[in-house]
This record gives structure tokens, C-alpha cells and sequence, in this order.
């Protein structure tokens, strides 16, 4: 058998080739190059066992192709894989905080301070998807105990109930054993967000409530430990002194994984079929240049946030809510910030301001639609518009700004208790559908007034509102959504009943004359005493409602049985639902961790399934309810009040509404200036074309050129996977060909993306050894 040699890239893109005879003779595979990807640090070391500390080559079928990683050889027999380090400020996001290369590269000293921490996926890949909970050895903590580094602490912890690997450590999973050295240093119990024996150095700390700290994460110790805030200080506190030191600290997994465990699918002849990611929106704010600042009322409560709500006519995207100003950029200049208050409309390709449109509100609008005619509706805490008197409701030009004479509604409250307020509007098909706090509604030309206690519905054509459809609900709607049957419309609100019938907060209404609740309803579940519900939505076969306390439930269109829960904390109530392509997004005024299946307020219980990070916008499957933890954005506001409106242009893109100031964008390190709202951009879920023309070369010395014909990418470059047999043996960038050994077996190319699409390979291409070349 001819010494196995294959070209692989290195992380800085050199070709090298490695002599692998070592593995040709049957020791098994040492992660010495691509081709000889091991399946754990911990394979390596029972082949190998003066392997020493260093970078090796891994693989999985669940990490699909091999990539470098860091493995300790040393401690307590060797085979761990480091999967973070770091000082100060470690983020609880699901996709880590850097890559492979980073985190492997720099694994000790002041150059690694800065946290890098695999993405969570990456993590799932070196365990090939096995369950955290079932490691044997747990999770290794690796501490500095001084400001010099020459002081070492090693302690370990096991979860209690834990399938994924999540970086959620300031959420409430509880902690089975842990043990931090010494003969007092064991014991059982707690949660990763503060476990231990004492306040000392028997303890870990993962909050980020401490304000000596910065209010940054770290894997600390307890009060009693202080640190150093200078620079080279390997046990840091922000105010020098200050307890709860965060000191330098590396995170080890020991999976034990041999090519026994992993079960790798013999590829076909014709190749591997295509792989795309499943739609979602980017984790990154895209730039903005304009945007809406200031508050027009002095009410600084959540419901008075800058953007409200959206709609689009045209080619003009309006955002209504409570802002002043319309500004381009966090430092405007002359002309740069125009006083437009309440409703401003935005080019749907450009985002710049659209100046023409020029309406004048004296109160907050709060919901947007845009009739057929394209005349834009709406509603909203208003009594005057241009001059006019025009409560809640008005129809405008949407090139002007104008009031359009040719549609109009007065709405009325005759309650003494209430003034008129909309707070939401929700077309399908004939019907425009209206809720909020009011009593009554007439059209143009009608003689007689509509009772329309709260909710009503008006004929978009004709403005004249429905007479013989009245929900009657005893208290506010806050959101309506409309049933895709046509059948029914969902109201979510603080009511209790509707037409005297019980309807605690939530109600399904059938669009038929009368509006009578549909039948064989079940009661919805709540998490707390203080229920209302400020959004709804019908999703293929689910429905989902959220609100007070913290909650986000999804029940069964067919009876409202109960299918999952969703509880935040600490945070806030859901604000605004959407589904878009099969996902749904939700938003909260919260910034901690979603507890999937927990029902109830404060006290999630312990039979929560998931703790995952959740900065204001979370995404679930519609169909099954689970939460992806993949997308999470990181917003901050200037109340951190969170989304009102979610809401997709004709461009794709979807803007979230809020009173946003800051927003990390794509490439993950730099941060764009917001204006009240968001925008973010559905990622690629195309895959790259197919490579063709898979040949190769016999090179005369035992290796043979393989090479191809490159593939094109609808979003950017690609890199390659040569995939051996079944699984893959290098990655190359950019180049069309590699070096393999000249030994029998089946080669296929494809291409992957960027974003993780991968097009269908080629079909096989036999190499036959030595004695039959190619």
C-alpha cells in the first residue's frame, strides 16, 4: 500500500501534506491531518499516548467535516477538547462567540482574555448530537485562583437534565455533582447560575448582577474572592477590589467518543443529495441610515415606545408609533433631524426618509393597514390629524400624507370611563377589522351609528361598518388576527367576557352575522393571577397567544388544547407575534433566557425542557412549536421596552418596532446605529450549484490530482468538501483540486456556502491504486 499523503489547507491556506503510514498500518486515526480526523481528543490519546497538548483534527457525522480543535493530553489522563476560554463578559448566546480557529489558536495567556466560545452546533458535533447530561466527566472549569496566572483551580459539575449544549449558563439549569478539589469540596445541588460550598473559591457564579463586575459574565467566584482591574490581571474585577472576581477561565468536554460509536452512511453512486438550511432570519441588524428618535407624549411607559407599527403601499414603508423626530443617523446634521411626529414613511429599498409624506397627528398612532386602493389606514390615541378632527382612525394619501375624504369612519367611546383608542387593524377579504377601546363606529353616508363594543369590523370598499357584527368585549382589545379559513377572527385583550358569554382575555370569534364565540373552545391556560394577553396568532394547525405574565402558549386551532409553553425570565410579557416562512417570531420587553414547556410565573417549576438566551425577539417552529435558539439578535434600546410590530416588506426584509438605539450586525463585532426599529434580513437558504467535471490525474508518485469544475453561489464564494467513501476528507476554500493518495475509493465533490448549504456533489469517481490509476 502506497504511505497515505493527502494535501490538506490549514487555517492560514497553505498546502501541506502529511504523512499518515502510521495510520495506514492500523493504529487508527491520530487527527494529524484532515483525512485522519479522530472522533475525540480522547481516541487520540488511547492511540496515541504520548500524543502531547496541541491542535488535532476531529470529526463526527453530526460536525460532518473534520475541523481543528484544542486537546489537553495531560490532565487526568488526557482526551479533553476545549470548547471556550476566556476572562470577563461571556455571552449566554446560543451561536458562541467566535470560531474553531479562535478559540484553538490562543489558548492561555493575555492574548486569550478576550472570550471566544465554540458555537453551541459545534459543541453538539464533537458529542455527534449525544446528550451533555451523559458525558462522564461533566463539565471541566479550568481557573487562574491568582492575578498572575501561576495559581490554577480544576473543578468539574454535572448537569441534572441537559440533551443540547447551550452557553445559557446565567439560566436556571440545575446542577447534579460538582466538585472543586480538596476534601470539603464536593456536594451536589444548585443551578449553573450560582452553585458551590462557599462564598470563597469553592463556588461558581455565572449573573451578571454584580456592579463592581460591570454588569459583564464570567465564571467567578464567590464574594469573598476580589481581583486586580489591570489589563494582564488573570483574576479581573472591573472596580479594582471588587468581589466576584472573574478570572480566566477555560471550559473542557471529555466526550469518549471511538470510530466504534460514530456510524458513518456509505455514500451512492450518484452522490449526496443537496443540503439547504431551513428559512430564518439572520442574527444581525442590518445598517441603517434613517430612523425615528424621541418621545412626542412624555409617557415613558412600554406602550408609548418610539415605533409602533408598520405598513406598506407602494414602495413607501410607514412606521407609526410614538416618536418626535425623524433623524438620519445617531449624529444628524443640519436638516438632518426634521420634526415628524407619529407616522413617517421610508423607502422600501433605500430606507431613506420619504420627505412628501407629511401627515400631522397630535397623538400616538398604534396599528397600520393599508387598504386595496392603497390608501393608508391608521389607528390609533389621536383626536386631531391635519387639523381635522379625526378620533382614532383616519384614512390617508400614502404619497402625501393627506386625508383621503373618500374613507372615513368617526369612532366613538361613550363609555365616561375611556377615551376612543385602536389598537390594532387586521384586514381579510372584504373586512377591515378594528379593536381597541371604543363603543361605537359610523360610516360615510350611514344615518345609523354601529354599536361596537371594542371590536368592530368595516367593509374596506365603502367604509361603512358592519351593523350586525359586535363581539361586545367588556374590556380592550389589544390585537386581532384573523383565521386563514375565513372562518373566524382571534381577539386577545384585557375583557372577560364577550356578548355576556365568558371569555377570559382571549376569544375566538366567528366571522359569521351576530359574531358569536366559535364552539367547543377550551379555556386558555395562564401563568400568573395578572393574565391579559397582548397578541395572537393563527399558525397552520396551532395557535399562539402571549402576554401577562412572561408567556408565550401555543394551543390546537381545532379546541384550544393546550400544546406548549413558553416562560422568560427574568424579562418581560410578549408584546407581538408573526409567522413567517413556517417560523414564528415572537417579541418581549425581556433579555434573559426562554424556559421551553414551563407555564408559570415566576416559578418556572423544574420540568422546563430548554433555558435559551432570548434578547427581544425569539423564533419558534410553527408546526412543532420548538423553539431555534440560532436566531438571536442583540438589540438594546433606550428603555429596553422591545417590539411592538413584526412585519415583512415586499423586499423580504422584516422590521421589528420598538424604541432600539443599537443593533449587532451581521459580521458579529460591529454595531449599527437603530432608529426606533430594526430591520433583518432572511438568511441564504440556497444552495450553491453543483460542481462538475470530477476528474483526476495521476501525479507518477503515489498521489493522484483530483479536480473539478467550480460552482456559483446566488450570495457570495464557496468552499469545497472531498468527500472519501462516506464521509469527508478536506476542505478546501476555494481551489477546484486536491491531492489524495493513490489507494482504492470512491471520490465526490461538493460545494458549500457561507451559510452552511451544501449543493449535491458530484457523482463517484473511482480511484483504483497504484496498479489502476485512474
Amino acid at each position: 500500500m502506497a504511505a497515505a499523503a493527502i494535501a490538506v489547507v490549514l487555517a492560514a491556506g497553505s498546502t501541506v501534506f502529511v504523512d499518515t503510514t502510521a495510520n495506514a498500518q492500523g493504529s487508527g486515526p491520530t487527527g494529524s491531518a484532515s483525512h485522519d480526523a479522530a472522533a475525540s481528543c480522547w481516541e487520540i490519546k488511547q492511540n496515541d499516548p504520548d500524543a502531547p497538548d496541541g491542535s488535532y483534527w476531529l470529526q463526527t457525522p453530526s460536525l460532518v467535516a473534520p475541523e481543528r480543535f484544542y486537546c489537553d493530553m495531560t490532565t487526568d489522563g488526557g482526551g479533553w477538547v476545549l470548547i471556550g476560554r476566556g476572562r470577563q463578559d461571556w455571552r449566554q448566546e446560543y451561536q458562541g462567540q467566535g470560531t474553531p480557529a479562535q478559540v484553538r489558536d490562543a489558548v492561555t495567556g493575555q492574548d486569550a482574555f478576550t472570550v471566544r466560545s465554540l458555537p453551541s452546533r459545534t459543541v453538539d458535533g464533537l458529542l455527534n448530537d449525544g446528550r451533555v447530561d451523559a458525558l462522564d466527566d461533566g463539565i471541566r472549569v479550568r481557573r487562574a485562583k491568582n492575578t498572575s496566572g501561576t495559581s490554577w483551580q480544576d473543578a468539574r459539575f454535572e448537569f441534572e437534565n441537559r440533551d443540547r449544549w447551550v452557553w445559557s449558563f446565567g439560566a436556571e439549569h440545575r446542577v447534579g455533582s460538582y466538585d472543586f478539589g480538596g476534601f470539603f469540596g464536593s456536594g451536589s445541588g444548585g443551578q449553573t447560575n450560582d452553585f458551590g460550598k462557599d462564598d470563597s473559591y469553592r463556588r461558581i457564579d455565572t449573573r451578571n448582577d454584580h456592579s463592581g463586575q460591570g454588569w459583564l459574565r464570567g465564571w467567578s467566584y464567590g464574594s469573598r474572592v476580589s481581583g486586580s482591574n489591570s489589563a494582564d490581571s488573570y483574576l479581573w474585577s472591573e472596580t479594582d477590589g471588587a468581589g466576584h472576581a472573574r478570572p480566566f477561565t477555560q471550559i473542557y468536554l471529555r466526550p469518549k467518543l471511538t470510530q466504534d460509536d460514530l456510524d458513518y452512511t456509505e455514500i451512492a453512486e450518484q452522490g449526496t443529495a443537496p443540503s439547504e438550511r431551513r428559512p430564518l432570519l439572520q442574527s444581525g441588524a442590518e445598517p441603517q441610515e434613517w430612523g425615528v428618535t424621541g418621545r412626542a407624549t412624555s409617557n415613558t411607559n412600554e406602550h408609548y415606545t418610539e415605533a409602533r407599527t408598520f405598513g406598506q403601499s407602494g414602495d413607501t414603508v410607514f412606521v407609526g408609533g410614538n416618536f418626535r423626530n425623524v433623524q438620519k443617523g445617531p449624529d444628524p446634521g443640519p436638516g438632518e433631524r426634521i420634526e415628524q411626529s407619529y407616522l413617517a414613511g421610508f423607502d422600501v429599498d433605500t430606507g431613506d426618509w420619504v420627505s412628501s409624506f407629511r401627515p400631522d397627528f397630535n397623538g400616538p398612532v398604534r396599528a397600520l393597514s393599508v387598504l386595496p386602493s392603497g390608501l393608508v389606514v391608521a389607528g390609533g390615541e389621536f383626536t386631531e390629524v391635519n387639523g381635522e378632527s379625526n378620533a382614532g382612525l383616519v384614512a390617508l394619501d400614502p404619497a402625501t400624507g393627506d386625508i383621503a375624504d373618500e374613507w372615513h369612519v368617526a369612532m366613538e367611546n361613550r363609555l365616561t370611563c375611556c377615551s376612543t383608542k385602536v389598537w390594532t387593524l387586521e384586514q381579510q377579504g372584504d373586512w377591515l377589522y378594528v379593536g381597541g377601546s371604543f363603543t361605537h363606529m359610523r360610516g360615510m353616508g350611514q344615518s345609523r351609528t354601529a354599536y361596537s363594543r371594542n371590536t368592530g369590523r368595516i367593509d374596506v370598499s365603502t367604509a361603512s361598518p358592519d351593523q350586525d357584527w359586535n363581539p361586545e368585549f367588556n374590556g380592550t382589545v389589544f390585537d386581532l388576527d384573523t383565521g386563514a379559513d375565513g372562518d373566524r377572527i382571534y381577539a386577545a385583550g384585557h375583557f372577560t367576557w364577550s356578548q355576556h358569554e365568558p371569555a377570559e382575555k382571549v376569544a375566538v370569534v366567528s366571522t359569521e352575522q351576530g359574531a358569536p364565540l366559535v364552539p367547543g373552545m377550551a379555556d386558555p391556560s395562564f401563568s400568573n393571577s395578572t393574565n391579559y394577553q397582548q397578541t395572537i396568532l393563527e399558525a397552520g394547525d396551532r395557535v399562539w397567544v402571549g402576554g401577562s405574565e412572561h408567556s408565550l402558549f401555543s394551543y390546537a386551532r381545532s379546541d384550544f388544547e393546550l400544546l406548549s409553553g413558553n416562560i422568560t425570565k427574568n424579562g418581560g410579557d410578549f408584546q407581538a407575534t408573526e409567522l413567517i416562512d413556517g417560523v414564528v417570531y415572537g417579541t418581549c420587553h425581556c433579555r434573559h433566557w426562554n424556559y421551553s414547556d414551563a407555564y408559570t410565573w415566576q416559578d418556572v417549576g423544574t420540568d422546563w425542557t430548554q433555558a435559551d438566551k432570548l434578547g427581544f425577539i425569539g423564533a419558534w417552529d410553527a408546526e412543532t412549536g420548538e423553539y431555534l435558539p440560532e436566531f438571536n439578535a442583540r438589540l438594546n434600546g433606550h428603555r429596553d421596552q422591545g417590539p411592538w410590530d413584526v412585519f415583512q416588506d415586499s423586499t423580504g426584509t422584516v422590521w421589528f418596532s420598538g424604541d432600539f438605539r443599537q443593533g449587532l450586525r451581521q459580521n458579529g463585532w460591529s454595531w449599527t446605529w437603530l432608529g426606533g426599529f430594526a430591520r433583518f434580513e432572511p438568511r441564504d437558504t440556497t444552495a450553491p450549484t453543483v460542481p462538475g467535471s470530477l476528474s483526476s490525474t495521476d501525479n507518477g508518485d503515489d498521489t493522484v490530482r483530483l479536480s473539478w469544475k467550480g460552482s456559483t453561489d446566488d450570495r457570495g464564494s464557496v468552499s469545497y468538501e472531498v468527500l472519501k467513501d462516506d464521509r469527508v476528507v478536506a476542505v478546501r476554500p476555494w481551489q477546484t483540486e486536491v491531492e489524495v493518495p493513490d489507494e482504492p475509493g470512491r471520490y465526490f465533490v461538493r460545494a458549500v456556502d457561507d451559510t452552511g448549504n451544501r449543493s449535491a456533489s458530484t457523482s463517484a469517481h473511482d480511484i483504483g491504486g497504484s496498479s489502476g490509476g485512474a
